[in-house]
């Protein structure tokens, strides 16, 4: 009932976007720093994550209200460095041993837009897929930053589906106009693998494979970001 409320307030917005006259583009693109908030029986296996994210978006109708957004947004949500000794150097060549687990989501679907003013809020309901991974690299203590192995120690792809709310604030109202763009968007996966921190100690303190965790992973990544009618 509260998604249909928020829709029905967008969709009644049509004459307020009129009077006020402020043109809301037929494209636009925009991207995002994020920081993630695991939910559920996410939250209790890991913790927040970070990254970035962004997105283009496409007026389906003359007023704008319609849209369509495609969005894709990158988080890493574990890591570690561990220092272990060159086999065969009797310690005197030491290594980094880093270990990132990371989430990559590709979702899509349909946007409405408010009012066109300074302050312009908007929902999406969003589909599409992600896919949590887990990599480590080893590199010198000296040459950080350029890994000579790297592994792929667990990977999934599942679907996605969710949606997200937030608004655009204008700031420039050029040839170009530039929005800030705040909002929060919340994705489910019913059943995936991933690791975290505690799976990754185990695997290396017993020097033995890593087993993924299995279950439902569901998050909400808050964003901040700017937005740029483009045409």
């Amino acid at each position: 009932m509260a998604i249909l409320g928020v829709a029905a307030l967008l969709l009644t917005s049509h004459e307020v976007q009129a009077q006020n006259g402020a043109p809301s583009g037929r494209g636009s693109f925009g991207a995002h720093l994020q920081v993630s908030e695991p939910k559920g029986d996410f939250a209790r296996n890991t913790d927040n994550g970070f990254g970035i994210g962004g997105y283009v978006l496409a007026g389906l109708d003359e007023n704008k209200i319609i849209n369509w957004r495609a969005d894709a947004s990158f988080v890493t949500y574990a890591n570690s460095r561990r220092q272990i000794p060159l086999a065969g150097t009797g310690g005197l060549i030491q290594l980094n041993l880093r270990t990132n687990s990371s989430i990559v989501s590709v979702v899509t679907g349909p946007q409405l837009l408010g009012p066109t003013g300074v302050f312009t809020p908007y929902a999406s309901a969003l589909g599409g897929f992600s896919v949590f991974w887990t990599e480590s690299t080893v590199e010198g203590t000296q040459n950080t930053n350029t890994p000579f192995a790297s592994t792929t120690n667990s990977s999934d792809a599942v679907w996605a589906y969710g949606g997200a709310v937030g608004a655009y604030i204008r700031v420039y109202n050029g040839r170009n106009p530039v929005r800030l763009d705040l909002g929060a968007r919340f994705l489910r996966h019913d059943d995936v693998r991933y690791l975290n921190d505690e799976r990754v100690r185990d695997a290396f303190e017993n020097n033995r494979p890593a087993v993924p965790v299995r279950g439902r992973a569901d998050f909400i990544t808050y964003y901040a970001g700017v937005n740029i009618i483009a045409w």
